[in-house]
């Protein structure tokens, strides 16, 4: 199995947790009228992370695809400008849940 699609593959089990919290809450919410907060910001942002991972690749694949040197580099310093983009877009979808779960409900 090659690493691209290795990455694939835990991109798609990512995305599954993801937005299997993410129903969970809505479920919750729709029908207990209660929600977990952490769930439901962090499944959204962990569905798009896998999103992104089945889309693009990860970071490191990334950065060695183009030939740099990341051997001196860690932790921030790996993240591509597409990825901290990833991270941003996973963020606010996961907020924009937990504030439409938090609307009341007429």
């Amino acid at each position: 199995m090659t690493q691209r699609n290795k990455e694939r593959l835990g991109g798609l089990f990512i995305f599954i947790i993801g937005a299997g919290f993410t129903a969970l809450c809505w479920y919750d919410a729709l029908t207990q009228s209660y929600f977990y907060l952490k769930a439901a910001v962090m499944g959204p942002a962990f569905a798009a992370i896998g999103l992104g991972l089945i889309l693009f690749g990860g970071y490191r694949s990334e950065r060695a695809a183009r030939g740099e040197d990341i051997s001196r580099l860690q932790g921030f310093r790996l993240i591509t400008p597409r990825w901290w983009l990833i991270l941003a877009v996973g963020i606010g979808v996961g907020l924009l849940n937990w504030y439409l779960l938090a609307q009341p409900i007429s």
